[in-house]
């Protein structure tokens, strides 16, 4: 097979067949005329002119030797077209055959048949390639975009966390401001109070004929009112102490603090209650004077709820757990969300269990938000924050608080820390 090209008919292509039938190589025949490197060429290029000009197929056959009558170099010539449609090559199809007449016709059409595939996969050849540099330039283009999306992107998420940190500083300012206010406020609150306090006890301590039954009765609700006030300021001190205190967490002996607690404050000690503590109670990690205040607070709370006239009993202890427990008030462990058994070290929880009234179950969350209680000042004094300090303390200690209870039944208090 040869493919020519241009109106003297210089040969683009051949095939290995080919050169083997001329004993030449591919190099050397490409770019020569097609009448000069066949024996009997000449008589071929009127032929391949009409195939050129006209673009239609054509057959030619000619005689091996001017006195063969059976064997012929058939020569079967069909156009290459370009996008327009129009000849722009020629293909020529040498067949040397001993039979031509019989077979002439099925070889024409195998022939032709071949041609047209041929030029048929060029065409789908040249649509795929064009359709492949398409994508390519698209896919640059998208390429190019994401990567400007990209840069815009980091561009904003910078000057968002510069506006964020700018904004926290701002905020955490503003928040130290607002609570040393509070915490002034609060604290001044008492100096009035306590004048109120003092000097309606002053004149409770006249002689009765001067201050008279009623005026002595409405003077003593005072003064009782007043106590509340300042127990009550108190509390929304030693809350505010809680939250603002600096906390630097290190190992605490809670057996020691434990029976501190019991023996600097009267009302755990007998006759007025009887508090038993197992020891040895464990170690935590935690800050010192949180945890004593957390202590005070669940040790008071275990001996003040009590039927009336019974002598409260509280016993204390504490037991080593490997998982800490999932909780209300709770922030985390070592810094982190609470994880699986083995990726953190081990917890103590320490038990404060009394027999006294008791909790209702649904009352065993509210019971740690701040202003709650369940029974009136006339019942059991308190302001309703004792336990919000607790919650709050172990939050910031990194712990956990609960309880179990039932009306009637007694509680069990208790709270974990990582194990000292």
């Amino acid at each position: 097979m040869v493919e020519v090209e241009g109106s003297d008919h210089r040969v683009c292509f051949v095939n290995a067949a080919f050169c083997r039938l001329l004993q030449q190589k591919q190099e050397e025949l490409v770019g020569k005329r097609f009448a000069e490197i066949v024996s009997n060429g000449e008589h071929c290029v009127p032929l391949l002119d009409r195939v050129y000009k006209t673009g239609e197929f054509a057959t030619q056959m000619v005689p091996e030797a001017p006195d063969s009558a059976d064997v012929y170099w058939v020569y079967a010539m069909w156009p290459a077209l370009n996008a327009e449609a129009q000849p722009e090559r020629v293909i020529i199809q040498m067949t040397r055959s001993l039979h031509f007449h019989q077979n002439a016709a099925a070889m024409n059409e195998a022939l032709l048949l071949g041609g047209l595939r041929q030029h048929e996969l060029r065409e789908e050849a040249e649509k795929t390639t064009a359709q492949l540099m398409l994508e390519v330039a698209e896919r640059e283009l998208v390429s190019q975009s994401l990567m400007e999306t990209k840069e815009q992107l980091r561009v904003h998420a910078d000057s968002l966390e510069q506006t964020v940190a700018e904004r926290t500083a701002q905020l955490r300012a503003s928040m130290g401001e607002l609570e040393a206010f509070s915490y002034s406020l609060v604290h001044d609150l008492r100096a009035p109070i306590r004048a109120i306090q003092g000097f309606t006890q002053m004149v409770l301590e006249m002689p009765q004929a001067e201050v008279g039954p009623l005026a002595g009765e409405l003077l003593s609700r005072v003064v009782k009112a007043a106590a509340r006030m300042d127990s009550l300021i108190q509390d929304v001190l030693s809350l505010s102490q809680v939250i603002r205190q600096p906390i630097k967490r290190e190992k605490v002996s809670v057996d020691l603090l434990v029976r501190d607690l019991v023996k600097e404050r009267p009302e755990f000690s007998s006759p007025r209650a009887e508090i038993v503590i197992e020891s040895p109670l464990l170690p935590m990690i935690g800050h010192e004077a949180i945890l004593s205040q957390c202590l005070t607070n669940l040790l008071s709370n275990a001996v003040k709820f009590v039927a009336s006239g019974a002598v409260p009993r509280v016993r204390v202890w504490s037991e080593v757990r490997m998982v800490p427990a999932n909780c209300l008030a709770r922030s985390s462990y070592q810094g982190s969300a609470p994880a699986q058994s083995g990726t953190e070290p081990p917890v103590v929880r320490l038990w404060i269990e009394d027999q006294g009234i008791g909790i209702t179950p649904e009352a065993h969350k509210v019971i740690f938000e701040i202003f709650q209680r369940l029974h009136t000042p006339t019942s059991y004094e308190g302001s309703g924050i004792g336990l919000a300090i607790v919650r709050k303390g172990l939050e910031r200690m990194g712990g956990c608080v609960g309880v179990e209870s039932g009306p009637g039944k007694g509680s069990r208090f208790w709270f974990e820390l990582p194990k000292g």
